[in-house]
């Protein structure tokens, strides 16, 4: 590539040496589980705690393999003989409550060894999507060897204690209380208040006394009467997460002056009896787990303050790199000094930031502040992808499109980093695409296609956002998985999984036909129909003014584009009286949209029936679903960019505009949806946001997956690059350009890397491309369609253009 991407500096980076033994095939399924879940026997319920337990045990062969499984509710660290090891478990509900396995030969001493568990219950202001149960550790033994370290509470060698230096600190969003955020909901954990005064320092470690800890307490068994009195489990099926060290950013502004480097280089000496404040830029939003080492400052309090962005006098954003005049407010970590050397803090849950905020007051003995690291979290599936165009400004938005998906991409895909942490449907039908075109691997987008499928109720809804503990219904969302499939099958061409799903899509598709009304338009429901964040007085909270959605065209057209999804997929599988039905289904509710709905002065279509409100998402839906005949459609798109009084689609919902520029092939108009992504790079953001700024809804994320859409379409749309079957057995490569005139890159695909160079000058195509041995296509230009070889070959091409 010719365009050197911006830099992230990792400490150490590595490969992390361990792997999750059940990952991308299980080899020890839950029929090897004998052990039980255990916890401390003064633990009452759902309370915040931190438990720690150990087992020290004998080994005698250093050759064998040492494997084993855990899982913890809610989330545990592990560590042997001192050595950071993992965390968990990856995040699932109690019906499928995942364990990850181990093997631990690598990390044991001939003869005596600590295995260390921390189990952290994050209490009633836990995240959203975290179920729970009760505060409890299984550990089981899969091999011979490890069989001795298996959690039963009964007559195991495990001990614990509680954490009594630990507390949850409530993140406050709503209330009377002074608000620790800005932005409204937050969804993510609470973050630590932590006395090191009360901390078992090195209790991980092999040494340490614990002779005062206490035996640990059967809770449950791990498998009973036919599945589980309490989790039913299964193997994990993704990767570990990383731990790579990355070095945080330097100090750019103080309360003092401060002759160090800190955290870059150097030791940051805090004065007795003083009070100091100090800002770090990392100049990039990243994420993980900051760890702080220190020492002396008895009885000192250090806050640690997390943001993504600096804000303004009134809460303005601006340009991220302006940092005048401007403050952060965002969740904060307390530790308070015991005094002594050696001390390390990290936090119980992963942290979002590009600002961080030191506050520290000392009391009498000086504080220093030794080292400041971050653990970068990420998925360990490599994420490799590349595009660099003739326009700097295209390669920006890539750049921070997928430092956006990198970040959001964990042990499921969160809806964004800092906030929430949520796997939204809406939000993941366009981040599983786009980490597909990241990495090739679709492995995330299966599970979470599963995922939600799990949560369906008796009604057929699809819950909104799954793994949850509360209950979030978008009807809407509901439809977009089916959608979800359809997509994984255009890709994969994998009719198993259609046939893994089609119970689901027709039981879901049957719960959302209870919503239609007598004009094959959607009545209101309980619930809330998401299409969108709509700004200024057309604010319905998701839908287009406050109806409850009734008789909404873009709702009733999404039901009929899910309906023609699932038409098809049933045909693929033989099915063709279902695939009738929906087909049949769906052409009566496009007809009776146009007819209700389609202004003929305007030639537009209304958002409903009164036709008081005209928005682009109605009118975006109606090409993508044909209500309005193909020929019709351009006319129609350049309308909806072109009139300035609809209500106007954003970040998200430019998914959708993307595609209908797709289906009309109007690469031209491409660049004049993306210009609110200039903005971005115009305020310097490395991340994408989660919505349009608006006087009543200010933007809150900045690490929002589904405004990454951008870099999906440099290549399945501008570069052209997409799969005809298999998978990327078979693909095809048309590019349009847009306004660009040259673009290369790498496209990962399960069937290898598809490298490509392609230049256009007038009606000429110059096109360098490698595909992989096992794949076979063809490149289209202008009407000319030539089959691709095997390696690195150039063609030229001229169209008819």
């Amino acid at each position: 590539m010719n365009r050197l991407f911006i830099f992230i500096f990792i400490v150490s980076l590595h490969v992390q040496a361990q792997k999750e033994v059940n990952y991308p095939e299980v080899v020890y399924g839950k029929e090897n589980i004998r052990a039980a879940w255990v916890s401390h026997p003064d633990i009452k319920g759902g309370e915040d705690v931190a438990v720690l337990f150990r087992n020290t045990f004998n080994v005698d062969d250093l050759r064998e393999d040492f494997i084993i499984n855990i899982s913890a509710d809610n989330h545990y660290f592990l560590y042997v003989n001192g050595q950071f090891i993992t965390h968990g478990p990856q995040l699932s509900d109690i019906q499928h409550y995942k364990y990850e396995t181990l093997n631990l030969k690598d990390y044991l001493n001939q003869g005596k060894n600590v295995i260390a568990v921390k189990v952290i219950n994050f209490g009633k202001r836990r995240f959203l999507g975290m179920q729970s149960i009760f505060t409890s550790l299984m550990v089981n033994g899969v091999s011979e060897n490890a069989k001795i370290i298996n959690t039963t509470g009964f007559n195991d060698t495990w001990i614990s204690t509680i954490d009594k230096s630990y507390k949850a600190n409530e993140v406050v969003w709503r209330g009377d209380k002074e608000k620790a955020i800005v932005g409204g909901f937050y969804a993510n954990n609470p973050t630590d208040i932590v006395d090191m005064n009360n901390y078992p320092t090195h209790w991980e470690t092999l040494n340490f006394d614990d002779s005062d800890w206490k035996k640990v307490e059967f809770f449950e068994n791990a498998s009973s009467m036919g599945g589980s009195i309490a989790y039913l489990l299964e193997p994990r099926n993704l990767p570990l997460l990383s731990w790579d060290e990355e070095r945080i950013g330097s100090i750019v502004r103080s309360s003092k002056p401060i002759a160090t480097e800190f955290p870059v280089l150097g030791e940051l000496k805090i004065a007795p009896n003083s009070k100091t404040t100090f800002l770090l830029d990392q100049q990039y939003v990243t994420n993980g787990f900051p760890e702080l080492i220190f020492r002396k400052g008895k009885s000192a309090k250090i806050s640690i303050k997390y943001a993504e962005n600096l804000f303004g006098p009134n809460n303005e954003k601006g340009d991220r790199n302006d940092l005048e005049n401007k403050q952060l407010l965002g969740y904060y970590d307390e530790i308070i000094s015991n005094g002594e050397d050696a001390q390390k803090f990290i936090p119980n849950w992963m942290r979002t930031f590009r600002f961080i905020e030191f506050e520290i007051e000392t009391k009498d003995q000086e504080l220093v502040l030794q080292k400041f690291v971050n653990h970068r979290s990420r998925t360990t599936i490599p994420s490799i992808a590349e595009f660099t165009s003739d326009d700097e400004t295209y390669n920006e938005i890539f750049d921070i499109c997928k430092r956006t998906i990198d970040i959001c991409t964990q042990d499921y895909f969160l809806s964004d980093a800092y906030y929430e942490t949520m796997q939204y449907v809406g939000d993941t039908k366009i981040q599983g695409l786009i980490w597909q075109a990241m990495s090739g691997n679709a492995e995330h987008t299966k599970n979470a296609i599963r995922q939600f499928d799990h949560s369906r109720d008796s009604e057929g809804n699809i819950l909104g956002a799954y793994p949850l503990r509360s209950t979030f219904i978008y009807p809407t969302y509901s439809l977009v998985w089916v959608d979800m499939i359809a997509d994984y099958y255009n890709t994969s061409s994998n009719k198993e999984f259609i046939h893994t799903y089609k119970d689901g899509i027709v039981n879901t598709l049957a719960g959302f036909e209870k919503n239609m009304n007598e004009l094959n338009l959607v009545n209101k429901t309980p619930y809330r129909y998401f299409v969108d964040w709509y700004t200024g007085p057309n604010n319905g909270s998701g839908t287009a003014t406050k109806n409850d959605g009734l008789n909404s065209a873009v709702v009733s057209l999404h039901y009929v584009r899910a309906l023609q999804n699932a038409s098809r997929l049933f045909q693929e599988v033989g099915e063709e009286q279902t695939s009738v039905t929906f087909k049949n289904r769906a052409e009566e509710i496009k007809k009776s949209v146009y007819n209700l709905c389609y202004d003929t002065e305007r030639n537009l279509f209304a958002e409903r029936p009164d036709k008081t409100i005209y928005d682009q998402h109605t009118n975006i839906m109606a090409i993508l679903t044909d209500a309005i005949p193909e020929n019709e459609q351009r006319a129609l798109l350049d309308k909806i960019l072109n009139e300035e009084d609809l209500l106007q689609a954003t970040y998200y919902y430019r998914f959708y505009l993307f595609e209908a520029i797709k289906k009309v092939d109007a690469p031209e108009l491409f660049d004049a949806v993306q210009k609110p992504w200039e903005k971005m790079i115009d305020d310097n953001m490395t991340t994408t946001l989660e919505r349009f700024e608006s006087a009543e809804k200010p933007t809150r994320s900045e690490v929002h997956p589904w405004s990454a859409s951008p870099a999906y379409f440099y290549f399945n749309y501008l570069a052209g690059i997409q799969s005809v079957k298999n998978n990327f057995g078979e693909v095809r490569i048309a590019p349009v350009f847009g306004k660009l005139h040259a673009m290369e890159g790498i496209l990962p695909t399960a069937n290898g890397n598809i490298i490509f160079n392609l230049k256009r000058t007038k009606n000429k195509l110059t096109a360098e491309i490698k595909i992989p041995e096992t794949m076979t296509g063809t490149l289209v230009w202008q009407g000319t369609e030539i089959a691709l070889s095997k390696g690195n070959k150039t063609y030229k091409l001229k169209g008819s253009k």
